[in-house]
């Protein structure tokens, strides 16, 4: 499992319910994952991959290098 390599976003854990006529049956943990994406972005003067989760990437934290 990868992690945002500039805001080490990572795994979460939730709790999930199961709801049957307005009552809960079962309660059970899930586990949710951030989008992360395997870019090419300029580290200083070079360009290399890396594990960048897609709020990292909208909000422009990092520059994109070109293919």
């Amino acid at each position: 499992m990868a992690k945002c390599e500039i805001c080490e976003k990572k795994m979460n854990v939730a709790k999930k319910h199961a709801y049957r006529s307005s009552r809960v049956t079962k309660r059970s943990l899930r586990k949710q994952y951030p989008n992360v994406q395997r870019v090419r972005v300029f580290v200083g003067s070079a360009s290399r991959k890396m594990h960048i989760c897609t709020k990292c990437l909208k909000s422009q934290k990092v520059q994109r290098a070109a293919c």
